[in-house]
């Protein structure tokens, strides 16, 4: 038995030593993306990627126990025969995912994935990328690189089969290895399961790329890889272009200055669930209502979707929800999607995003740094003498430790800052008691740390140059509300700060994704990379429509009313009325244009 257990942590150490040998190997392989790159930076890369090493050994070791189980009935066949042929699949697939990734990441500089095997199919396109000669090196290297992987795993496995005198009782064992093992597989307890986001820690993406262990980011992007393309295949290129025409202009004039300085900070509050249904009662949120009276307030916008992990994109991307996936869990792909930080940061801001959570759920920390932010804190790198006790407080520190100008330290000028809040989420348990209703009491608390936080602002240096802007990441319901209802979507935005003019109402029927184009306008930036953003204070800008996603449907909104399309069966739904004659037409163009938009970005150009 003891035999047995000392073979298993021998086999799944190897394993987790070969992986974490692979990084400076693949940073020597790829020593062009790492100008600057120094010692220490490797030793970065070897320990921040640790913790998905150990997920992908976990997923190796899955069949290896099982084998192992199976081994204690069969007496006639060596262990060493029985473990052979797994041996060699096991040495074939991290070669192949290594030596794939490092040598294609020299003419991609993007880790391989799911949505990349897909070019195996058509082999002839892949050699043409490359010379005989690195042909024939990179087959000699994994020919010996497999011989090495199988010869090494082979030679830790003794030839004669340890004695196990009480089989039923190893086999007990075995079946609680394995279940460590599946919990080793999904990355630990933590809310969130292993994602590429574990691996980010820096904002020079290559070292990401080198932490993020390949085999991992393949086989948790099998679950994601969607064809987008042709998930709404509806009309012809020439049909599609003629419904969907005008709909997403590009306009860069602008009708109104909102903007008291040219090219102030910027402080971006993300409201967890923030919509109107909360949001616009005085009673819930009287800070916010007052802060209204000041500022530049959009009252006719609504969410492009239903989650955080969505309308993160929405905003900071500038880019539709989606109401079959999700683009932030599509792992290093997040690169090729625009991003208000990278933009910002290539016109010289410090860009920082803060949240008080996990900020590794749903592949967050991964989004953020492939768009563009230098600093993201989350739970796991706050000040440790903030209050926090994870048994109670289930999403992270609650929102006054963060929404907190003693916590929030400003860089040099010019910055943006983006604080998510959290404590207005279910199970809406917080440290406040003002109203009865425990969500109505949730959204109060974080009302109350707002109004504080801009309060202190207020008083502080950083005032006259400074943009805050408040929206939600989505709307919630309030007294049973269906999601898909446009109640919930409907949000606010608010501009405050003393860099702005107001006050004004802007009663434009618009989107949150607008929110990218609108302020590089008002900024004088180009918006050319947000192509579903929309500047809404151009002279030219005309409502046409606003998009809103719910699980398999999607909501088309205009001033004549609202339409519910089913993405199921591509009709409107049963219980909703048509609000325009071509609104079925043009919510499964816009669908179609979305996605295939989508699978373009997130494909990218290799």
């Amino acid at each position: 038995m003891k035999r047995y257990l000392s073979l298993i942590i021998k086999l799944y150490c190897t394993l987790l030593l070969l992986f974490v040998v692979e990084k400076p190997l693949f940073m020597a392989l790829n020593a062009g993306y790492g100008e600057g790159v120094g010692a220490g930076d490797v030793a970065a890369v070897m320990w921040h990627g640790l913790r998905l090493d150990m997920v992908a050994a976990c997923y190796l070791m899955a069949v290896t126990l099982l084998l192992l189980v199976v081994s204690v009935f069969l007496k006639r066949i060596s262990l060493r025969k029985l473990m052979a042929p797994w041996y060699m699949i096991v040495s074939i697939v991290m070669t192949m995912a290594f030596v794939s990734d490092a040598i294609l990441y020299r003419s991609w500089g993007a880790k391989l994935d799911a949505f990349d095997i897909t070019y195996a199919s058509n082999p002839n396109d892949v050699f043409a990328n490359f010379s005989f000669g690195i042909i024939l090196l990179g087959v000699t290297v994994i020919a010996l690189l497999v011989a090495g992987h199988y010869l090494l795993l082979r030679w830790l496995t003794p030839k004669e089969r340890p004695q196990v005198d009480k089989k039923w009782t190893a086999v007990a064992a075995g079946v609680l290895l394995m279940g460590v093992n599946v919990l080793g597989m999904r990355g630990g307890l933590d809310e969130s399961t292993a994602n590429p986001s574990y691996a980010y820690f820096s904002n020079q993406q290559y070292l990401n790329h080198a932490a993020l262990n390949p085999l991992f980011n393949i086989i948790h992007s099998l679950g994601k890889h969607e064809d987008l393309s042709r998930e709404f295949e509806i009309y012809d290129e020439e049909t599609l272009g003629r419904i969907t025409k005008g709909m997403y202009e590009p306009h860069q004039d602008m009708a109104d200055t909102l903007l008291a300085k040219h090219r102030p900070n910027v402080l971006l509050i993300i409201w967890e669930g923030g919509g109107d249904l909360m949001t616009g009662d005085p009673a819930v949120a009287p800070c916010f209502n007052r802060l209204k009276e000041d500022g530049v307030f959009f009252s006719n916008c609504y969410a492009n979707n239903f989650r955080t992990d969505r309308g993160l994109v929405s905003i900071l991307s500038g880019w539709p929800g989606l109401p079959t996936t999700s683009l932030m869990k599509m792992g290093g792909k997040c690169s090729n999607l625009p991003g208000l930080a990278r933009s910002l940061k290539r016109e010289g801001y410090h860009t920082a995003f803060l949240y008080g959570g996990d900020i590794d759920f749903t592949n967050m920390r991964g989004y953020l740094y492939d768009t563009g932010f230098d600093e993201v804190v989350g739970i796991d790198n706050h000040d440790p003498n903030i209050p926090y006790d994870p048994m109670t407080d289930k999403w992270g520190i609650h929102d006054q430790y963060v929404l907190n100008t003693k916590y929030c330290s400003f860089p040099d000028e010019p910055w943006m800052t983006t604080i998510l809040t959290l404590s207005s989420h279910e199970p809406w348990k917080v440290p406040y008691h003002r109203l009865e209703r425990e969500r109505d009491n949730a959204f109060a608390y974080t009302d109350s740390c707002i109004g504080a936080f801009v309060a202190d602002l207020k008083q502080s240096e950083v005032w006259d140059n400074l943009l805050v802007i408040i929206l939600p990441d989505h709307g919630v319901a309030r007294n049973g509300e269906s999601l898909s209802d446009p109640k919930v979507a409907k949000i606010p935005i608010l501009w405050t700060g003393g860099a702005v003019k107001g006050p004004k109402t802007i009663a434009t029927l618009m989107n949150q994704s607008d929110l990218a184009a609108t302020l590089l306008a008002q900024m004088g930036i180009g918006a050319e990379d947000f192509v579903f953003s929309r500047n809404v204070t151009s002279r030219n800008y005309v409502p046409t429509h606003a998009v809103h996603a719910f699980k398999n449907g999607m909501n088309l909104i205009d001033d004549s009313g609202c339409t519910k399309f089913d993405c199921i069966d591509g009709q409107v739904m049963p219980s909703s009325k048509m609000h325009r004659d071509d609104a079925q037409t043009l919510a499964g163009a816009l669908l179609q244009m979305i996605y295939q938009n989508s699978d373009k970005v997130m494909k990218g150009s290799h």
